[in-house]
């Protein structure tokens, strides 16, 4: 499609310690669960309160081939509620 540009593309660290990756144009955050959206505000994916820990952008070679991989580092963490 001319003139379209790619969904980001995220890490998301999951409880049992793994990564999941997910191409979204936002992730947010409501009372503890992570959902991820698409530019027209679709629900992509959620997360349960408690099943996920970090969220991280995901740029370079990763997110499209013709760039270096590299990850920016977290820019989300899940805390556990008290």
């Amino acid at each position: 499609m001319p003139g379209s540009t790619r969904m980001p593309i995220w890490t998301v660290g999951t409880a049992q310690g793994g990564d999941e990756r997910i191409e979204a144009d936002l992730l947010t955050t409501e009372g503890g669960a992570l959902v991820a959206l698409s530019e027209e505000g679709l629900l992509l994916r959620a997360w349960a309160p408690g099943q996920w820990r970090t969220v991280g952008h995901v740029t370079g070679r990763d997110a499209h081939p013709a760039g270096t991989s590299h990850s920016n580092g977290t820019v989300v963490i899940g805390l556990p509620r008290r």
